[in-house]
């Protein structure tokens, strides 16, 4: 195999790897039917922990979480004649690899920190309060960007499907469940936003034709970015946002005063007990409200019009590009014009059916995503094992978006008086790939650089690994009787 070659497949490796380490926490879906865990809790207000909690920062939860219906090891990486070779090698033909993708691709990336928590029983009703950071990021990429990097031949290739969408925010947020009778728990929890960055990009038309004389394209366009310090600070006399090489203290406490985007949220849960609480059923509505976006920190920037790409001169570095393409605001200018954006709103609903005295659960959970580029869909299957009041563990595989067997989900829970430690992973692929190397002598003691076969999960879209630790205290008298 080409040494060429051997890079390419080394660094998407490596970014795969380097996902799969930096992906923790979120909703995860595996911990949804664990009644000691706290994190339970962020995808339905009315399924409460068995006690209370004090989650404290830095350790109570930190995490990203990756999503996608079509980044995996085995969609851009095929073995040819014993060797492995990308999907835009020659040996692998277009009908093979661009099969195996959807038409429109859709890529999630969560952060997702909680900054400080508390929970506490009061009689039977469960009060939680808590502050968090989120930031998330979407991306539609049209199936036609991977036929025209494939074919690279003659024809009309329509991009109309591809945008990005992108917000940071906190939140603060209080939150109760209770009893409406013996057997129906509901819980809410309501949300006060502080917005941070917003960002977006929709394409209203985005074609390429290629042909032997080039490629020729239309793009139209426009692109919105709310963020802090856009105000006189740092524009231009002409109207051009420029910012400093260095931000200085003073520069910093500006910025943080021009955070002047609010919005709201509330999450609704219902979890209803039947056949002497062996079976229950749950549903929940998270994450539904909004944030008003200030007009005093927005720019925007569009762009439209036909372009010529000719290629690029080598002498000079120059990209040629002829055409009529205006990109006068490409780069942004203050719009003074707010909007408000809704959040990425979650639906979960849950049948869990629980024997040997509620020892073992089995659940069945569908979670439902709803950004403002599309709709992320899944049906995750668990077994849930209570061996004792204080520990728990659960096994789980995820359906839809085409995850296969040998992919799951793992989770443990320990929850004694005193601590609440929680680990445990989503879409953990055991189909491995063994891809051998040549290390260059200047990094055979680069650790882990130096690690010699690798093994890289093969079918895996996504990824969510998790952890936290909180301290426990207050056990509640209607708990210790069950």
């Amino acid at each position: 195999m080409r040494n060429g070659m051997k890079r390419v497949i080394t660094i998407l490796f490596a970014l795969v790897a380097l996902l799969s380490v930096e992906s923790l926490m979120a909703q995860s879906r595996t911990s949804y039917f664990m009644e000691g865990s706290y994190f339970r809790t962020d995808m339905n207000p009315a399924l409460t922990p068995t006690r209370g909690y004090l989650a404290l920062p830095a350790i109570s939860g930190f995490g990203q979480s990756l999503t996608s219906n079509y980044l995996s090891v085995d969609n851009f990486v095929y073995r040819k004649d014993g060797e492995l070779v990308t999907a835009f090698n020659s040996a692998v033909s277009s009908e093979e690899f661009l099969g195996r993708l959807p038409e429109l691709g859709k890529l999630q990336e969560k952060i997702d920190v909680n900054l400080a928590s508390v929970g506490f029983y009061k009689r039977r009703t469960f009060w939680s309060f808590g502050a968090g950071f989120h930031a998330n990021s979407n991306v539609a990429i049209s199936k036609d960007l991977f036929t025209a990097l494939k074919t690279l031949g003659n024809g009309v290739y329509d991009l109309d499907g591809t945008a990005l969408d992108g917000s940071a925010y906190m939140d603060l947020y209080v939150g109760a469940s209770f009893p409406v009778c013996k057997w129906v728990n509901v819980g809410i929890r309501g949300k006060a936003l502080l917005g941070l960055v917003d960002i977006g990009a929709q394409f209203d038309q985005l074609s390429a034709t290629i042909g032997t004389d080039g490629v020729v394209g239309t793009l139209r366009g426009q692109w919105r970015g709310t963020i802090p310090s856009i105000e006189n600070k740092y524009i231009t006399p002409d109207g051009k946002l420029e910012y400093p090489d260095n931000i200085n203290p003073e520069d910093l406490g500006y910025i943080l005063s021009t955070i002047r985007s609010f919005g709201a949220a509330i999450d609704l849960g219902v979890e209803v007990k039947l056949l002497n609480d062996n079976l229950r059923v749950s549903a929940a509505v998270v994450d539904l409200g909004f944030i008003k976006w200030s007009p005093k920190t927005h720019i925007g920037g569009s762009v439209e019009g036909d372009f010529e790409y000719q290629g690029v001169d080598f002498e000079t570095g120059e990209v040629m590009v002829d055409g009529d393409l205006n990109t006068d605001n490409l780069i942004g200018l203050p719009s003074y014009d707010g909007y408000t954006k809704r959040l990425n709103c979650s639906v979960n609903v849950g049948v869990e059916y629980n024997i040997l005295d509620n020892h073992i659960a089995f659940g069945l959970l569908s979670h439902n995503e709803f950004s403002n580029l599309f709709t992320y869909s899944e049906l995750t299957a668990s077994v849930n094992f209570r061996a004792t009041n204080w520990l728990s563990a659960t096994v789980s595989h995820t359906f839809l978006n085409g995850n296969k067997p040998g992919i799951f989900g793992a989770a443990l829970n320990i929850h004694p008086a005193g601590v609440n430690f929680y680990i445990g992973v989503d879409f953990l692929d055991v189909n491995l790939v063994k891809y051998t190397r040549d290390i260059p002598e200047e990094m055979e003691l680069t650790f882990p650089m130096n690690i010699n076969p690798v093994y890289i999960p093969r079918y895996a879209k996504s990824l969510n690994v998790y952890f936290g630790f909180a301290f426990n205290f207050g056990r509640p008298k209607h708990l210790r009787e069950n």
